[in-house]
Parts: structure tokens; C-alpha cells; sequence
């Protein structure tokens, strides 16, 4: 995914991260009230050598006590200093519990050692910090006497007692927010990648456009009606899709050369082409320009019944029983507009490659201004294919709800290796 697509995804989606980051932030809060506070105290040790007089002897005894602050802070957090602070404070833990809670540090380039004690308790955390240093100053005093002599090589003093903490340490309001938020706007950027790099619809114009490489001349939404209300349309043609067939209508229109016979077709089946067609021929009649529609479609026939129009003769029967145009092709109600139906009786798409089918369209042409195909998905028929060497051009017909990204790519590839001039893709749904 590169950066342009990537910022196109994001765009479109700019809201998942978003709300990602906003729920991330309540659950880092909600966090805050749920989980169970932690308290620490610090205490604070210093190591010093005895004896020394001398300023040579006091380096060395200084460099001594670093290497034993080390060592020290190790032995601090040991199960037998935790075993000695529980019998002292009788808490109703194990050594190893206690141990489990201390921290001990030496500072680096000091003689001094942070201990410090967490617990759900404040109180219980100082009072552990302050036993655990007075037990380990009374442990180790012996270790560091050397035998027969009265004095320690080394002593621990505890500079500095733990407090009582006023507040918890764990969990913190902010921080939490924050690694809430954080976390939350990672989700929310993985799952916006993550549609993007697996989503083969097709319901946006930039979608269809990439997917087709072709000019997407509108998105157009449909209102299903009933064949009554259709009819009613012819008349007025106030519907929610006229304007929109009317911005088809003027792009073709706008192209050079001009398309006059214009296919129209899907990429698969449940896609229906057939209103697409009649709403962009009625477009083109409504500027008194003579139009005739073609239907295609024998397995779906149509428009004879909502147009109110005879069945037959139809498109079959000018091909197979060589009927005049003057027998198939019936006027509307809408002025200008001609409709030939696709007629009875047998599938039309073998009969397409006739040469009665090409004469047709020629004497048509010397009659009708434009000329408009309605034709079956191409994923079912071969329709579109044929009918494409006779053409001006083909207007694909996309339902998003149906097609899927592969389906247009296969679509598209197919009239361009038939030959055909694919004039652009309409959006419907």
C-alpha cells in the first residue's frame, strides 16, 4: 500500500482511529477505578568503611563501599531479609511475598542504596521499607566483623526513612489516559489497513474508478418502483435518478466522437442494466432527440411490461422470422423515445452475430438520432462482447452491492480485448 492509498484509506476512515483513540482513553481511565491502587515507599542506606586516616586510604575504602552497595542491593531483596520482616511485623505474608515487593538500587558512583517497597497498603509499604533496612543493617553487621575483632569493616546507616505515601504510585490517571490513547490509535490505524488491504468493494467513485480504469460518469441512486410509477415517470421524469442520468448523458455527449449507439452492460448477474438503459435513453429523448431502446435481456425480459408494450414482435423476431423495424420497434409515451423489446420464444444471444443485426442498427441510425443496447451481465452472456463491434461504445453499469472488485477488472478486460470502446462506468445503488 503506498503512501497516496494509504492516505486515501485514512481519509475515508479518519473516524475509526479516532473513536479507537476515545475509547482507548476511557478504558485507560476506567482502568484507574478498577485495578487495585499500589503504594510505594522509599527508604534510603549509606555504605561506609571504617577506619582509614589517610586520603589514599579513604579513596580505596570509598571505592570498597561502591563495591559493597552492589552487592548489598542484591541481598536486599532476599527471601531470608523477607522471612525476618515478616516475623518482626507479622504480616500474613511469606518471605518470598515480601521479597517479591522491594526494589533496591545502589546509586551509581554514590555509597548510598534506594530501597523502595510497593504495596496496597501505605502504611504497610513503610513500614516494611523501615524494617526491611533495620533488619538488613542488624543481618549484615555480623557478616562484615571480622572474627575477634569487635568493630565491622563495613556499616549500613539508614539515612533517610520511608514515609507514609499520600498517594498511590499505580495506576496513575494520565499516563494510563495516555497509553490508552496510544494503544487505541494503533488499533484503530491496524484496522483501517487492515480494510483497506482486504476490501474488493466497489461502492466508492475513486474504488470503481481504480478497479475499472475507467471515468466513473456518476454515482447514481436508485429508487425501486413499481411498473405503474414507471410508466407515471415517462411523463414527468421527476425522479431522484433523472439528474443523474441527465450528468451521464452530457458527459457522452461531451466525448469525440460523439457515441450514438451506446451498449449497456454489467459485470454480474443481479446486476440489472435494464432501467439503467431506459433512464439514460429517456435522457437523451428529453432534449428532442430521437432514441431508441433495445432490449437484450430474453431470459429477463422487461420493458414490455412495464412500459405497457407488447411482448412481441420483438429483437428475436427481427432476426430469426426477418421482420421489418417497422413491426419491433413500438413508440412510448415519452416523446421521442422508441423501444424495441426483446421479444419471445427463444435466447437472442446466438443471434446477435447475424448480419440482420448490424443492418438493423445502420437503418436505425438513419432514423433515430441515438441508439441505446440494453444487454444481460457479461458474466452470463456474450451479449455486450458481440454487440461491441457494432457499437460507439459501452457504459458499464456497476451495482456495489453485487459486484465485487474482481468482477469489474474481469468485466473491463473483457470489452477491451473484444474490441469494444468502454465509454465509462456508472455507479448505481
Amino acid at each position: 500500500m503506498n503512501s497516496n492509498k494509504a492516505f486515501a484509506a485514512l481519509r475515508d476512515r479518519w473516524w475509526i482511529p479516532v473513536v479507537a483513540m476515545v475509547i482507548g482513553i476511557g478504558v485507560g481511565i476506567g482502568l484507574t477505578f478498577v485495578l487495585t491502587p499500589q503504594y510505594t515507599s522509599s527508604a534510603k542506606l549509606f555504605v561506609s568503611t571504617t577506619g582509614g586516616t589517610t586520603s589514599t586510604e579513604s579513596f580505596q575504602g570509598d571505592q570498597f563501599s561502591q563495591q559493597r552497595a552492589g552487592s548489598y542491593a542484591d541481598m536486599l531483596s532476599s527471601e531470608i531479609l523477607g522471612k525476618r520482616v515478616v516475623d518482626a511485623l507479622r504480616l500474613p505474608l511469606s518471605g518470598s511475598e515480601v521479597a517479591s515487593k522491594v526494589t533496591a538500587t545502589a546509586v551509581p558512583k554514590t555509597v548510598l542504596i534506594n530501597v523502595s517497597v510497593k504495596d496496597d497498603s501505605a502504611q504497610r509499604s513503610a513500614a516494611i521499607a523501615n524494617k526491611l533496612a533495620e533488619e538488613f543493617i542488624s543481618y549484615i553487621t555480623p557478616l562484615e566483623t571480622p572474627a575477634g575483632q569487635a568493630q565491622a569493616r563495613v556499616v549500613v546507616t539508614l539515612v533517610s526513612p520511608a514515609a507514609v505515601p499520600d498517594s498511590p504510585t499505580f495506576p496513575k490517571l494520565i499516563p494510563f489516559a495516555l497509553y490508552g490513547a496510544i494503544i487505541g490509535l494503533v488499533i484503530g490505524l491496524a484496522f483501517v489497513a487492515f480494510r483497506h488491504l482486504t476490501d474488493r468493494s466497489v461502492g466508492k467513485v475513486g474504488k470503481l474508478a481504480a478497479a475499472s480504469g475507467l471515468p466513473v460518469l456518476g454515482p447514481v441512486t436508485v429508487v425501486d418502483r413499481s411498473p405503474d410509477e414507471r410508466r407515471a415517470q415517462m411523463n414527468s421524469w421527476d425522479t431522484p435518478e433523472a439528474e443523474a442520468y441527465r450528468k451521464v448523458r452530457v458527459a457522452l455527449q461531451s466525448m469525440d466522437p460523439e457515441p450514438r449507439i451506446i451498449v449497456v452492460t454489467s459485470s454480474k448477474t443481479g446486476e440489472s442494466t435494464v432501467h439503467a438503459a431506459l433512464d439514460l435513453a429517456i435522457a437523451f429523448a428529453e432534449t428532442d432527440r430521437s432514441t431508441v431502446l433495445i432490449e437484450t435481456d430474453s431470459a429477463n425480459p422487461v420493458l414490455a411490461s412495464e412500459l405497457s408494450l407488447a411482448p412481441s414482435p420483438g429483437l428475436i423476431d427481427l432476426i430469426s422470422v426477418n421482420l421489418t423495424l417497422d413491426h419491433v420497434v413500438q413508440k412510448t409515451i415519452q416523446h421521442c423515445l422508441s423501444v424495441v423489446p426483446v421479444g419471445t420464444g427463444r435466447d437472442v444471444a446466438p443471434l446477435l452475430p447475424s448480419h440482420v443485426v448490424s443492418q438493423a442498427l445502420f437503418s436505425l441510425l438513419a432514423e433515430y438520432n441515438y441508439i441505446v443496447i440494453d444487454t444481460p451481465p457479461m458474466d452470463r452472456s456474450s451479449a455486450a462482447s458481440v454487440l461491441a463491434a457494432v457499437s460507439d461504445g459501452t457504459l458499464l453499469v456497476v451495482d456495489p452491492d453485487v459486484a465485487r472488485r474482481k468482477d469489474v477488472v474481469r468485466a473491463t478486460k473483457e470489452l477491451r480485448t473484444s474490441g469494444a470502446r468502454p465509454l465509462g462506468a456508472v455507479l448505481v445503488g
